[in-house]
């Protein structure tokens, strides 16, 4: 072999034991770890984890916490729907909820970075159910009539003319929003969920409020001692007791997991509800009076949708000290935006238009103060369709007392409020007071917007009211005169 063969050999082997080298140093644990933290690092810097003052730890739990407290989504709504269609809707739409919640709480995660979980509104739901069961529209016709409200929202998100009238708002009733949405939240807490009214009212008929009672104030108190994930024990507390309960009672709560089917319904999804759509039939008969109804209706959900999330979206965002020093909620634009398209995507899915849930408040109370935890809630959901037995296990009378917490933790805006002034006070009390009155976040507004507007105006102080404040007090007003009408 002459001497360039011999060189050419010898650096060959050199080369050789060099990228067997590379290739033991990139698979060492050292390396690994690397790898890992710059993942984390790209995740963090992404999601403003450290800047907003969190962790990957506290955002995955509030994302559980999320997930446990708006689970009981998958049987409300499905169940509105019990009458319709003749009962066959319940498989299509329990997969229909799930799609929409992970579809729609992934994109505020990623394009709105906020942890708010976005699901179908049980109002707006009820609200279009009975226009289907007293005979004047089809379930079609229903979701058409959807998804015609979810094109009005989106169309006036991205025109700027939602921000205008959100901008309408004044601040005794943004102030008095997170307080009347706490009472709200409250009401559902304490009512038909956990049943500790029926034990006030000496109306028990079962052991379900004293669960809702354990497990209430073991959050309670962990949450005072600042024990993270105070609010996950005591939901499993009230879990386990639960299961205690039922198996002394003679009956067997994990009869379950062999009861329930463990795979999505996919097919039901695609035969009943997927796109289903029926635009003309919503025009038949005398079309002028059709046109009218549905222009009305569709103005009225839209009405509903839109200050429901903006009061949903201040009050939540509020409670996790994610809004700017001009007290708009970060990146509103954007969440807005993401709940205008969320409300198509779920009417084309066969329910009504989601909207941002206020439920969100216990996630962000436990911890959550980014998108991520909504990655976290979103890959849960996606594993209930697998998974909904095990979900089943854990009774709603556990997750309602979160419900009764956070509410009380909202009340903190009243130091907000400028009791001197009863021009400012009276407005804010009407909004507090009417939204757990009628279990409707966007009545509350509307008075407290429209009571706003008169004072002033009566008092003389045209100049300290919004131009577009006039008009969102006038469409509210043509919104109860045309509810009336309809009605």
């Amino acid at each position: 072999m002459d001497e360039k063969a011999e060189e050419k050999v010898f650096n060959d082997e050199i080369a050789n034991q060099d990228n067997v080298q590379t290739t033991v140093e990139e698979n060492t644990p050292d390396n690994k770890n690397k790898k890992s933290n710059q993942f984390l690092n790209k995740m963090d810097k992404f999601f403003k984890i450290s800047e907003r003052g969190s962790s990957f730890k506290q955002e995955a739990l509030g994302g559980f916490i999320n997930f446990l407290v708006v689970s009981y989504i998958l049987v409300v709504i499905p169940g509105l729907f019990d009458g319709v269609n003749g009962g066959t809707l319940w498989k299509a739409l329990f997969l229909a909820t799930i799609f929409t919640i992970v579809i729609s709480t992934l994109c505020m995660a990623l394009f709105a970075n906020l942890p708010i979980v976005l699901a179908p509104g049980i109002g707006l739901c009820s609200y279009i159910v009975q226009l289907v069961l007293n005979g004047s529209y089809t379930f079609s016709q229903g979701m058409a009539i959807s998804f015609m409200a979810g094109v009005a929202f989106l169309i006036m998100t991205v025109t700027g003319l939602r921000k205008k009238l959100v901008n309408a708002i004044p601040n005794c009733v943004k102030v008095a929003m997170p307080v009347g949405v706490g009472l709200f939240i409250l009401g559902l807490g304490l009512g038909d969920n956990s049943q500790i009214l029926n034990l006030l009212n000496g109306k028990a008929s079962s052991w379900a409020p004293v669960v809702a009672l354990v497990s209430f104030f073991v959050m309670v108190v962990l949450y005072i001692k600042n024990v993270k994930g105070g609010i996950f024990i005591g939901i499993m507390s009230g879990t386990v007791l639960h299961i205690i309960i039922e198996l002394c009672s003679g009956h067997n709560p994990f009869s379950v997991l062999t009861s329930s089917s463990w795979l999505p319904p996919f097919s039901e999804l695609g035969k009943n509800t997927l796109f289903k759509f029926d635009f003309a039939g919503l025009f038949k008969g005398d079309i002028f009076s059709s046109i009218l109804s549905v222009l009305l209706i569709v103005f009225a959900v839209t009405l509903i949708d839109m200050f429901d999330t903006v009061g949903t979206l201040y009050a939540t965002a509020k409670k996790g000290n994610l809004i700017d020093k001009n007290g708009n909620v970060y990146n509103s634009d954007r969440a807005m935006l993401i709940d205008g398209c969320s409300a198509l995507f779920s009417s084309c899915m066969g329910i009504p238009n989601a909207t941002s849930y206020v439920e969100s408040s216990a996630g962000i109370a436990s911890g959550a103060r980014t998108g991520f935890s909504n990655i976290v809630t979103s890959i849960l959901f996606l594993l209930a369709m697998f998974l909904s037995p095990l979900v089943q296990l854990i009774p709603i009378t556990a997750t309602a007392p979160a419900l009764v917490l956070v509410g009380i933790l909202m009340f903190d805006s009243v130091a907000d409020f400028d009791l001197k002034d009863l021009s400012q006070t009276i407005p804010s009390v009407l909004t507090i007071i009417v939204m757990p009155l009628t279990n409707n976040i966007t009545l509350g507004i509307a008075l407290g917007l429209v009571s706003y507007t008169i004072i002033k105006m009566c008092l003389g102080k045209f100049k300290e009211i919004n131009i577009f404040t006039y008009v969102v007090s006038v469409l509210f007003i043509l919104y109860f005169v045309m509810m009336n009408v309809i009605n």
